[in-house]
Formats: structure tokens, C-alpha cells, sequence
């Protein structure tokens, strides 16, 4: 069940009062069949679906909280720690809401181009260079899967980049 929603400040056109009684107080299973759309990205931890209200945005759910990698969870950190640092805070597709329990995180979706367009360099805190965890919204290039970036290379790394190699 679902009973207490968490929101980043970067909500543009969500109807958000809606998109909350929608979520609260339901099971997976109802919350699936009532905010998500199609399934664009399957991985090991969450399933990703287009959020039905506004296609711009994605639902992340995660499967089986028994695993205990909490990639949501994570990944809401990962955002809510670093947007306040505009120079790695770019390079993040924002995150807007994610539920109590940390199983369902709501996120701005992005686009996938050639990988010819790419860049060359990126931050060295991203360390899953797989092509489908990065892609554009509108002309910014942004990671839309940071649940997994060391702690240690966050404070460490400042602003450095390192050179890409890209793997499908």
C-alpha cells in the first residue's frame, strides 16, 4: 500500500494533487493498471513504464524489495543529494516523486539518439556507461540511471571527467 508520497521540487506540468490520490493507498498491482502505460525498460532491480498522465515522464517500479538494493530509493538520493551542485546536477534526468516504501519512483523520461552522439567525456562518477542509461531531454544529455554511483567518487570526484567507452 501506498500511503505517503515524496516530491522533488521539478514537477513542471504534472497534475500533481491528482497523480497523489491516484498512487495513495493502493496496491502494485492497482497502481500499475492506473498510472502506468506502456513498458519501455526492463532491468535486473525495476521495471520502467510510461507514466499515462504525461508522457514525459517514466515510472520506475521495483519488483522485489527482498533483494534489498532499494535502486529507487538510491537513485531519489542520489538526485535530492547532488541537484543543489549545478555542474553534476545537469547531468541527471530529474527525479519528481517516489513513494513511502521506495517501490515506485516517478522520473523525467528522456530520449535515446545515435551513439555517434554520445559524448566523448562524462563525469567520473558514472560507472554503468550502457548506452539506454543516458540519453537526452531536450538538448541536455543526462544519466536516467544513477541508482549505483559510489558515494566515495561523488566527494571525491568534484568536477572531473573521464573519457566514455559505451557498451550496449
Amino acid at each position: 500500500m501506498i500511503n505517503k508520497i515524496h516530491r522533488s521540487n521539478c514537477l513542471e506540468v504534472l497534475k500533481t494533487k491528482e497523480l497523489i490520490e491516484q498512487m495513495q493507498n493502493i496496491s502494485i498491482v492497482q497502481l500499475k493498471k492506473r498510472i502506468c502505460g506502456e513498458q519501455i525498460g526492463k532491468g535486473l532491480y525495476r521495471n520502467v513504464y510510461v507514466l499515462k498522465q504525461n508522457p514525459n515522464y517514466v515510472v520506475k517500479i521495483e519488483g522485489d524489495l527482498t533483494t534489498t538494493q532499494f535502486a529507487n530509493v538510491t537513485e531519489w538520493r542520489n538526485y535530492i543529494n547532488n541537484k543543489e551542485w549545478k555542474w553534476f546536477e545537469q547531468w541527471l534526468a530529474p527525479c519528481v516523486m517516489i513513494n513511502e516504501t521506495g517501490q515506485v519512483l516517478i522520473q523525467r523520461r528522456i530520449e535515446h539518439k545515435r551513439r555517434k552522439d554520445y559524448p566523448k567525456y562524462i563525469p567520473v562518477m558514472f560507472t554503468d556507461l550502457k548506452l539506454k542509461n543516458f540519453g537526452w531531454i531536450g538538448d541536455r544529455f543526462v544519466c536516467c540511471d544513477y541508482s549505483f554511483i559510489p558515494f566515495y567518487i561523488i566527494t571525491a570526484g568534484k568536477s572531473k571527467m573521464k573519457y566514455a567507452k559505451w557498451w550496449n
